[in-house]
C-alpha cells in the first residue's frame, strides 16, 4: 500500500470530531490545517462545528496509548519502563561519548579535543536510522567510526538497562505495536497530509490501522483555484530578499485579509536580512524605542534558539561568572555591566557606563571575577558617604560569594543546582528593573522552565559539578526554539522550504531556488557505511530519494495558493549560479526581477520632500560653554575641523582598550614623572658632576619616586614583577637619555610640569609644559617629551600644525620672553633625540637653526627667528577662531593624519569615498550607454 493510492477528501468536507483524525509530519502543518478547517467552517457559514483533531503520529500514539493506560485497558506493568525526553537522551548519549574518550582519569583530557556535544548527536540519529531501516553492518565494512559508535551504543544499553530506559523511538515502536495487538478508541477514518518522505514506522503504523479495520484517506488542502504563477532571477541574494518583501508588501495593500508566505532554501543565512527589509517593507514608521513591543505583521517558523534572546543571554552570562569566575573575558564583563538585566539597570544606568569605562583603562584584557569586583568597588566606593551604584556593589557581592559558594559545594543533583541557580538570579535582580514585554516575559519562564527541568537529569547525570550544570542550562537554551508569543497570527510567514507545505496560503514565494541547493546534496549519517544506509533506502542518503521528495513537495507548492513565485540568485560574488533544473516545467513563466527591484523599497526622491543643509558648521562657541582639550583640541582642528568638533565639544570619544600590563598612556605618565622628579632644582651642571654610580642612584630615586605616586593614585597596584619589569625599563630609558642631555649647551631646569592659563581669541586653553630651560644668557629652551609614537615638528612651518603644542608654549605662553629653540624630545631607547628649531647651530643635538631649514621654513613666511613665533601667533589664532565660530568640515590633507582620530567613524571617510565612487561609476554608466547630459 502506498499513500498515492488512498482515496482523497478535501479539507473542507471533514467532518471533525473524534471519528476522524488527521496525522501530519510535522506539529506546524497539523496546527496549520486545525486552523484552515476551522476558517472553512466559518466561511460555510457554520456558528459551531467540531475541531479537526490533527497531530502528529507520535502526538496521537501517545494521546492513545495515555487514554488506555488511564481507563485500565493497559496495565501499568505492561509499560516497557521509563520513556526518556529528548534532553534525557542526549545526556545518556553524551556520557557514553565522554566515557569512551577519557577511559582512565590520566586521560581525561583527550574528551576536551572533541565535539562530544556533536558526536553524541550524531550517534543518537545514527541509532534511530539503523533501527528504522533494520541496517546491518558486516564486520568486513566496520569503520573506526562505526566501530566508536558500537562502543558508544553499548555504554547506552550499559546505562539503560538499570532503570529500564527506552529512547523516543522505542516508545514509537512500542505504541505501533499497542495498536497492532488491538488497542481499541482507534477512530473509523484516518488522514494523512504532507507525508513526502518515506519512514519506515510511519508505514508500519498505517498499515497496522488499516489491519485493524480503520480506513485511511489523503487529505486534499491544495488550493481549488487557478495558480499564477511567476519564475524569475533576482541579482543576487540580496536583491532576492528585497524583492520578496516588496512583493508581501503588495500582497497584503491588495488585500487586508491575505495571508503569504516566504519560504527559503538558506534561511539561517538570509534570516537577519530578511527581517530587516520586512520592517522597511511593512514597518517603515515603527522608528521609535515603543514600537519595539508591538506585534510585526511578519513571523519565523523557525524561532531563534532561547539563548539568544537579550535578557537569557544576561542570565546565562550571570551564571557563567559565578561558575567559572577564575577567568572572564572583560569586554564580556563590561557588555554585562553596561546591558540591561539585572541589578538597578535603569536608576544607576549612568554609574554602570561610568565605572565600565575606568575598569577598561585599569584591567587587563582577562581577569578573575575577584579582581574585578574589587576593582568595580574601589571605582564606586571613593568614600563611605559617595556611593552613586549601590545596588550595583551589593549584587556585585552576592555575585562574588555565589561563585565561592558553588566551588565549596563541589558536586550537587541537577535539581539542586536549578534551585541555586534560580534563587541566584533573582538574588542578582535578574531580569532588572523595568516591566517586561511579553516576548521578553516569555523567555523569562523559558529559561525558569529549563532551570527546573533539570530534575529530568538527576538519574542520569547524578551529581554533578555547578560548570556541568550549567553547561547543560547553556546547551538547552540553544536548543530550544523561542516563538514570541501572539495575539493574532502573521500575515506574513517566513520558513525554509521543508516547511513550505504548511496549510492553504494567498501567496507562497519560494526563495533561493537555485542549483546545487534545490534539491539539497545526499546527507549520510556518518556513522554509518553510506554505501549501506543507500541499500536500505535512507532517503538522506540518496541522490534520487531527494529528488524525488523534491519534486513531490514541489507538486504540493503548485497547489498550495493562488499566486506563487519561485525565484533564485544569478550570482554570489563573483561566482554565477544557475537556477535548479526541477524548475525546468515553470521556466514557460520565466520573468526576471529587474535590479531595481532590490531598490524598491526606498522611498521614492520625486515623492519625498527633502529638504538639504550644510553640515559643515556647527554652533557658535557661547560664552558659558566650556570648551575641553587644551593643545589637543587646536590639534584636532588643524588635522580635520568636525575631529575637534565631535571630540571636544560633543565629548564623543574611543572606549578605552584593556591591555595586559601597562598601556602606552600610563607608560608615558611614568616617564613624566620620573623626568620631573630628576630635573627639579637641578641643571646641567649637576647631571655633569655626577659619579656614574650617583647618576645611578639618582635614577632610581626618580623611578622610584614616579611608581609610588602612580601607585598611590590607583585603583589597584601593579603585581610586583610588572612593577619590577617597569622600574628596569625606565632605569634603562633615563640613562640612556640623560647621556644625550649631557650633550647640550650648558642650560639649568627652569620649571617642570607647569601649567598655564591662555586666552586665544576668546577661547580657554589649559595647557602644561613638560619642561622651560634657561640657558646661560637668559633665553629660554622648551621641550616636550614624547614617549611614545613617531613624532615629528615638519607640520611647524604650515598653516594647519598637526602638532601645535610646542608653537603654542612658544608662541603665547611666554610672549614677553627671548627663546632660543623650541623642541620635541623623543625620549626612547632606540632613536631618542631632539627635533625642532632653534635660533642658532649647536645649542641642541640634532637640532639645526632657522637658516639651515630654508627648505621647510620658507624666507618670505618666516623672514628671521622672531617672525617664526609671530607667524606660529596667527595661526593658531586662527585656528581658535575656527573653533569659536563653529568650523566643523570633514577636510583634511591626508587620511593618514587621522590614523588616531578617536572619532574617525563619525567623520564617514569610507561612506564618502564610496558615494564618490558610486557617482563616478554612475556618470561612466550613463557615458557608456550614451545617456551622459
Amino acid at each position: 500500500m502506498t499513500l498515492t493510492d488512498l482515496p482523497v477528501i478535501p479539507l473542507v468536507d471533514l467532518p471533525g470530531g473524534h471519528d476522524v483524525v488527521v496525522l501530519c509530519p510535522t506539529a506546524r502543518l497539523a496546527a496549520e490545517l486545525r486552523r484552515a478547517h476551522g476558517a472553512a467552517q466559518a466561511r460555510a457559514g457554520a456558528s459551531a462545528w467540531h475541531a479537526l483533531l490533527s497531530a502528529t503520529p507520535a502526538q496521537w500514539l501517545d494521546h492513545l496509548t495515555s487514554a488506555a493506560l488511564l481507563r485500565g485497558e493497559i496495565s501499568p506493568s505492561a509499560l516497557p519502563g521509563r520513556f526518556l525526553t529528548w534532553s534525557q537522551e542526549r545526556s545518556v548519549w553524551e556520557q557514553a561519548v565522554a566515557h569512551d574518550l577519557s577511559p582512565s582519569p590520566g586521560t581525561g583530557e583527550v574528551a576536551d579535543l572533541f565535539d562530544c556535544d556533536g558526536m553524541a548527536l550524531a550517534a543518537a540519529e545514527a541509532e534511530s536510522v539503523r533501527q528504522a531501516w533494520r541496517i546491518t553492518v558486516p564486520e568486513a565494512l566496520y569503520t573506526e567510526e562505526y566501530r566508536a559508535f558500537l562502543r558508544w551504543r553499548d555504554q547506552v544499553a550499559k546505562t539503560c538497562e538499570p532503570g529500564h530506559w527506552h529512547t523516543a523511538d522505542a516508545a514509537l515502536i512500542w505504541r505501533i505495536a499497542c495498536v497492532e495487538q488491538g488497542l481499541t478508541g482507534l477512530p473509523a477514518q484516518v488522514g494523512v497530509a504532507g507525508f513526502t518522505v518515506p519512514d519506515p514506522l510511519h508505514a508500519r503504523l498505517f498499515a497496522a490501522l488499516v489491519a485493524r479495520g480503520v480506513a485511511l484517506f489523503q487529505v486534499d488542502f491544495s488550493y481549488a483555484g487557478e495558480t499564477q504563477i511567476r519564475a524569475g532571477e533576482c541579482v543576487d541574494a540580496t536583491a532576492e530578499c528585497h524583492a520578496a518583501a516588496y512583493w508581501a508588501q503588495e500582497m497584503l495593500a491588495q488585500n487586508k485579509q491575505a495571508r503569504v508566505r516566504i519560504a527559503v532554501a538558506d534561511l539561517p543565512a538570509r534570516r537577519h536580512l530578511l527581517a530587516r527589509v520586512l520592517e522597511e517593507a511593512l514597518h517603515a514608521e515603527s522608528v521609535d524605542a515603543a514600537a519595539v513591543a508591538d506585534e510585526r505583521d511578519y513571523a519565523f517558523a523557525t524561532g531563534m534558539p532561547l539563548a539568544a534572546e537579550s535578557l537569557v543571554d544576561v542570565g546565562l552570562q550571570l551564571l557563567q561568572l559565578a561558575v567559572h569566575p577564575q577567568r572572564m573575558a572583560l569586554a564580556g564583563a563590561g557588555a554585562l555591566l553596561c546591558g540591561p538585566g539585572w541589578s538597578a539597570d535603569d536608576t544607576e544606568a549612568d554609574a554602570r557606563a561610568q565605572v565600565e569605562v575606568a575598569l577598561r583603562s585599569l584591567l587587563p584584557p582577562e581577569v578573575s571575577l575577584e579582581r574585578w569586583q574589587r576593582a568595580l568597588v574601589r571605582c564606586l566606593v571613593r568614600d563611605s558617604e559617595n556611593n552613586p551604584a549601590p545596588l550595583l556593589v551589593a549584587h556585585t557581592t552576592i555575585l562574588l560569594d555565589a561563585s565561592r559558594d558553588f566551588a565549596l559545594l563541589r558536586r550537587q543533583l541537577p535539581s539542586a543546582w536549578g534551585e541555586r541557580f534560580d534563587a541566584f538570579l533573582l538574588a542578582l535582580g535578574w531580569p532588572g528593573q523595568r516591566a517586561l514585554w511579553p516576548a521578553e516575559r516569555a523567555a523569562c519562564e523559558a529559561l525558569r522552565e529549563i532551570l527546573a527541568a533539570l530534575a529530568q537529569l538527576d538519574a542520569m547525570l547524578g551529581t554533578v559539578t555547578a560548570s556541568e550544570a550549567w553547561r547543560q542550562v547553556q546547551r538547552q537554551c540553544r536548543d530550544v526554539q523561542f516563538h514570541a508569543p501572539r495575539e493574532r497570527p502573521a500575515r506574513v510567514e517566513v520558513c525554509t522550504l521543508a516547511d513550505a507545505v504548511a496549510g492553504p496560503v494567498d501567496g507562497l514565494w519560494l526563495m533561493g531556488m537555485n542549483e546545487g541547493v534545490w534539491p539539497p546534496a545526499p546527507y549520510p549519517n556518518p556513522l554509518l557505511p553510506a554505501e549501506l544506509q543507500r541499500r536500505a533506502g535512507v532517503p538522506a542518503a540518496r541522490a534520487d530519494s531527494l529528488t524525488l521528495q523534491a519534486q513531490t513537495m514541489q507538486a504540493l507548492w503548485l497547489k498550495s495558493a493562488p499566486v506563487m513565485v519561485f525565484s533564485w540568485a544569478g550570482r554570489e560574488g563573483e561566482k554565477q549560479l544557475q537556477p535548479s533544473p526541477l524548475l525546468a516545467e515553470v521556466m514557460r513563466y520565466r520573468q526576471d526581477f529587474q535590479q531595481n527591484s532590490a531598490h524598491a523599497l526606498s522611498p521614492s526622491p520625486e515623492n519625498t520632500p527633502m529638504e538639504q543643509f550644510e553640515d559643515a558648521r556647527a554652533p557658535d562657541v557661547t560664552a558659558d560653554e566650556p570648551v575641553r582639550g587644551g593643545t589637543a583640541l587646536l590639534q584636532a582642528q588643524a588635522l580635520c575641523p568636525a575631529w575637534g568638533f565631535y571630540r571636544f565639544r560633543l565629548g564623543a570619544a574611543a572606549l578605552p582598550t584593556p591591555t595586559f600590563g601597562l598601556d602606552a598612556k600610563t607608560r608615558g605618565a611614568l616617564l613624566h614623572l620620573a623626568l620631573e622628579h630628576f630635573w627639579r632644582g637641578r641643571s646641567q651642571v649637576d647631571l655633569l658632576q655626577m659619579s656614574v654610580p650617583a647618576c645611578e642612584e639618582f635614577i632610581q630615586q626618580a623611578v622610584n619616586h614616579a611608581l609610588e605616586k602612580f601607585q598611590q593614585r590607583a585603583i589597584e597596584p601593579l603585581p610586583a614583577r610588572l612593577a619590577q619589569l617597569e622600574v628596569a625599563r625606565l632605569q634603562r630609558v633615563l640613562a640612556r637619555w640623560l647621556a644625550i642631555e649631557a650633550q647640550r649647551a650648558p642650560f639649568r631646569v627652569l620649571a617642570c610640569e607647569t601649567r598655564h592659563d591662555l586666552d586665544i581669541e576668546g577661547l580657554s586653553v589649559h595647557v602644561v609644559v613638560d619642561r622651560i630651560d634657561e640657558l646661560n644668557d637668559g633665553r629660554l629652551v622648551i621641550i616636550d617629551y614624547k614617549s611614545g609614537r613617531s613624532v615629528k615638528a615638519d607640520s611647524w612651518s604650515q598653516p594647519r600644525m598637526a602638532e601645535p603644542q610646542l608653537p603654542i608654549y612658544a608662541a603665547l605662553a611666554f610672549p614677553d620672553r627671548a627663546v632660543a629653540a623650541v623642541v620635541l624630545a623623543r625620549v626612547v631607547m632606540d632613536e631618542a633625540g631632539f627635533s625642532g628649531v632653534a635660533e642658532e647651530a649647536g645649542l641642541l643635538p640634532g637640532v639645526f637653526p632657522l637658516e639651515a631649514q630654508r627648505r621647510r621654513y620658507a624666507e618670505e613666511d618666516f623672514p628671521d627667528w622672531p617672525a617664526v613665533r609671530e607667524r606660529w601667533a596667527e595661526r593658531l589664532t586662527e585656528l581658535a577662531r575656527e573653533i569659536r565660530h563653529g568650523c566643523a568640515a570633514v577636510v583634511f590633507e591626508n587620511e593618514n593624519d587621522l590614523k588616531y582620530c578617536e572619532v574617525k567613524p563619525l567623520l564617514r571617510v569610507a561612506e564618502r569615498q564610496s558615494q564618490w565612487e558610486s557617482v563616478s561609476q554612475h556618470n561612466m554608466d550613463q557615458k557608456n550607454t550614451g545617456l551622459a547630459p
